[in-house]
């Protein structure tokens, strides 16, 4: 079909256009029509490849596979719109899934401004996740698992695989029989939350705090082996393999029964649920649904895709391969290649986020050679992709704030991306403002008094670090140093939130032109006050012996920092502070900026961080984040690099790149000419 034959189709059904009327007729014309308030015909601008997937048959299994910035999720919501206005079929209905719920509302939008309704029943907008949970698990699984609840509501409860054991005592009923032995013969229990199956790999896995470790890994050990063979000198048959992944099913099914269950579960059960005849069911229920994002499709996900998918439904994945960055997910795009590979396929070529420049670099990292830039200015020609270096990451962002003022993108939409979630922390807090944590409990009241949620995160954590202290000491900044005769970190998180709000009540503490001895001594005076008067907060979780509170803080273990006792406090103050908001390279996925400055870690150990080792020379995961940050950008892509040598200056400007130095020599003798 031509491009004119797509859009008199769908035009038909979206808008009700006329016969006799083209679309850029029709555009003219409209009065309150899905062109509302735009420039141009919403269809009529469409490429030939958004249209043609826009028609692709319904009864078909299809993957569109769409470049950064093709406009992918306006696609999906114009298919979607297609599709349910022209749906009969009170019963039946289409389900449009994704990752997020921020992505779920834009789709929400789009099917709405397309559909001209805000409401899609029989069809489902929502996350997989959501779909899995309503649809399949919450409905069926009882049955399955053989949970009998007290009441009618026969739910099964949710427990994240992160839920520490010291703050759910309940969670040691469902311990595993095999313990975790550290390589240095540590014990450690595993317990039901922390356990997953994978259906990929068919093998169990478990957390020992963030880290995952497959079971079949573990037990082939040679710390494991050696372990198991001493005790085969008594026990022949001591752990053998089928006897440990009998321990750990056993540990499950009896998590199950109980009705609980950690998100994985929900795919596992899932599974086992739709190979029955409930699967088929489903797929009557739902015969088509489209999947945005499909590169982040864990392969538990896609093979509870697979199952609706043999059970009758039709599945439409929409995605970019190379924008797969969730390895910690057990996300693997090979895993999603193999599964599409019998899919009709369709694309979207078209990038309508970035310059040319840019493009062409991203598509150059990646070895793609096929998206073209649409309809977006070159502003900076080859000053598109600049790069800076760094002694620190700080001095990279003050170059690139530097940089936005003399090219006048100072009111432009900037971000700075990195990949470690540390170092965004660390950069909020030296380019927002510096402090020194020798006096964490000041700081702590003077991020509070703030009020941005971020600030008051850190001032929690520098409250509870202080106040901790009073209390034996704390475990970790990630639980506020909740101590350890405290059992519940939820209601000592309540706790420091009550003093620091006590604190902020009192105007000479609120003081910060006073020496820090000064505030020391009026501090003395109040804290002993407002910690007994807010312990019934804690005090049903506090197992350490009677403390007497009102005596708990004295001139020995509250004293001023050395060298600090006639300083002036003075309100929190960095070196260089700019409003540029900072984010992960991940939270950054699906969306468009001006400019981004993407700083690359110091040297290679991150992973997936450094611009050479990763980003360029890389493989796999880590060279796609570097693609997938190097495709926010619409105008100008800076890159923050450590301080270079000069063959590593020659690499990057074979890339297109150059050096902020000779960005500003040319701006300064424009001006001077």
């Amino acid at each position: 079909m031509t491009k004119e034959e797509c859009q008199e189709k769908i035009a038909k059904v979206i808008c009700k256009k006329s016969e006799g009327v083209t679309c850029d007729e029709c555009f003219r014309m409209s009065k309150g029509t899905i062109c509302a308030g735009f420039e141009k015909c919403r269809i009529s601008e469409k490429t030939v490849e958004q249209l043609n997937y826009v028609l692709a048959s319904k009864k078909d299994n299809a993957f569109l596979s769409a470049c950064a910035g093709s406009g992918k999720t306006e696609v999906v919501g114009m298919k979607a719109a297609y599709e349910i206005k022209q749906w009969n079929d009170r019963n039946k209905g289409i389900a449009v899934l994704s990752f997020t719920n921020d992505a779920t509302e834009v789709i929400k939008n789009r099917v709405s401004m397309f559909a001209g309704r805000n409401g899609t029943y029989p069809h489902y907008i929502g996350t997989l996740s959501s779909f899995i949970h309503s649809y399949i698990v919450q409905p069926f699984a009882y049955k399955f698992v053989g949970y009998r609840a007290e009441n009618s509501d026969c739910s099964l409860h949710i427990v994240e695989e992160g839920v520490p054991i010291y703050s759910r005592h309940w969670l040691k009923n469902y311990e595993c029989s095999i313990p975790y032995l550290s390589s240095r013969n540590k014990r450690s229990s595993i317990y039901a939350h922390q356990i997953g199956f994978d259906f990929i790999k068919k093998d169990f896995y478990f957390y020992v705090g963030n880290r995952l470790i497959w079971l079949k890994d573990y037990y082939q050990s040679n710390s494991i082996q050696e372990y198991i063979c001493e005790r085969r000198e008594k026990k022949p048959h001591f752990w053998e393999w089928n006897y440990v992944k009998e321990c750990f099913s056993n540990c499950k099914k009896k998590f199950w029964k109980q009705g609980f269950a950690n998100f994985d579960d929900l795919n596992f059960l899932a599974v086992r649920i739709l190979k029955k005849n409930i699967g088929t069911e489903i797929a009557k229920r739902f015969p088509l649904i489209l999947i945005d994002e499909c590169q982040d499709l864990s392969g538990n996900e896609l093979e509870v895709l697979r199952q609706i998918q043999e059970k009758g439904c039709c599945i439409h994945l929409i995605g970019d391969l190379h924008q797969s960055i969730y390895d910690f997910k057990r996300v693997n795009p090979d895993i999603i290649a193999e599964y599409i590979k019998d899919l009709k396929k369709y694309e979207l070529n078209s990038n309508f986020r970035s310059c040319k420049e840019i493009v062409s670099f991203s598509e150059k990292l990646i070895g793609k050679s096929n998206s073209i830039s649409e309809n977006v200015e070159s502003k900076f020609g080859n000053q598109a992709l600049v790069y800076v270096e760094y002694k620190t990451p700080e001095e990279a962002v003050e170059k690139y704030a530097s940089l936005l003022d003399r090219m006048g993108c100072k009111t432009y939409k900037n971000r700075i991306l990195v990949k470690q979630n540390s170092l965004r922390k660390q950069l909020e807090r030296s380019t927002k403002n510096e402090f020194d944590t020798k006096e964490p409990l000041i700081v702590a009241v003077q991020l509070w008094k703030e009020k941005n949620q971020n600030k008051m995160s850190l001032a929690l954590e520098l409250a509870g670090l202080q106040v901790s202290k009073w209390f034996g000491g704390g475990r970790t900044k990630k639980n506020y140093y909740c101590p350890q005769e405290i059992t519940s970190v939820f209601a000592w998180r309540i706790y420091l939130m009550k003093v620091l709000n006590d604190i902020e009540k009192l105007e000479i503490l609120m003081d910060f032109n006073q020496t820090y001895g000064k505030w020391h001594e009026n501090a003395r005076k109040e804290l002993n006050r407002i910690l007994e008067s807010q312990y019934d907060i804690i005090a049903n979780y506090d197992k350490g012996d009677a403390r007497k509170i009102g005596n708990i803080v004295n001139g020995n273990n509250f004293k001023v920092s050395s060298g600090n006792k006639d300083v002036i406090i003075n309100d929190l103050e960095g070196n260089f502070i700019t409003d540029i908001p900072i984010m992960t390279i991940h939270g950054s996925k699906g969306c468009t900026y001006d400019t981004t400055l993407v700083i690359s870690s110091e040297n290679a150990k991150s992973e997936g961080g450094h611009w050479k080792s990763h980003w360029i020379e890389g493989s796999g995961e880590e060279k796609r984040i570097g693609y997938v940050a190097s495709t926010r950008a619409k105008y100008l892509l800076v890159w923050g690099v450590p301080e270079l040598k000069k063959k590593d200056r020659e690499l990057l400007e074979n890339y297109g790149f150059i050096s902020v130095e000779k960005v500003t020599y040319k701006l300064d003798d424009q001006k001077s000419t």
